[in-house]
């Protein structure tokens, strides 16, 4: 299976129900995407590496969201050759400075799509099981046994009143 953006085939993966069908279905997409891969272990923690980079979607990012599927400039495979270089901490854009090494970064983002930057920057926090929860089922199918698992999302308890009784006047 080819398809143009990450956000696509993770689609794909996730229209069936059943995790080995999914594994599978990973599988497949995997042979045909160099990337996938690499975005999945370091997504989940498999993997870690320090970015050089600071956490989250930069501030200075201009992502425009309305863009159709398809048809944004560029996509994550495409820039697939200076992601990985943040990777790889013995790679040259380690050497530039934070500044030069962030506006890079933030080109990169500019430039795929929306829904593609949402999964890259999950991906470089290690937090890609909380876009993709049900990626979480396909870890041990797949070989992964020790990633970092998502804190659980704690429930606000609501805050109860008493009420006054009423006074008898």
């Amino acid at each position: 299976m080819r398809f143009r953006q990450t956000n696509e085939g993770f689609e794909w993966v996730f229209g069936v129900t059943q995790p080995e069908e999914q594994a599978a279905r990973l599988k497949q997409w995997a042979t045909t995407n160099q990337s996938l891969v690499p975005l999945v272990r370091y997504g989940v923690g498999a993997v870690t590496t320090d970015w050089g980079i600071p956490e989250g979607m930069p501030n200075t990012v201009k992502i425009e969201k309305d863009i159709p599927d398809g048809m944004s400039f560029s996509t994550i495979q495409l820039e697939w050759r200076r992601i990985k270089g943040f990777m790889d901490p013995n790679a040259n854009i380690h050497n530039l400075k934070r500044a030069a090494r962030e506006l890079v970064w933030v080109q990169i983002l500019e430039s795929i799509h929306s829904k593609e930057a949402e999964i890259l920057t999950s991906v470089k926090d290690t937090k890609l099981l909380e876009v993709y929860p049900q990626l979480e089922a396909l870890l041990p199918i797949i070989g992964i046994t020790e990633y970092a698992k998502p804190e659980p999302i704690k429930s606000k308890k609501k805050r109860t009143t008493k009420k006054k009784p009423a006074q008898a006047a």
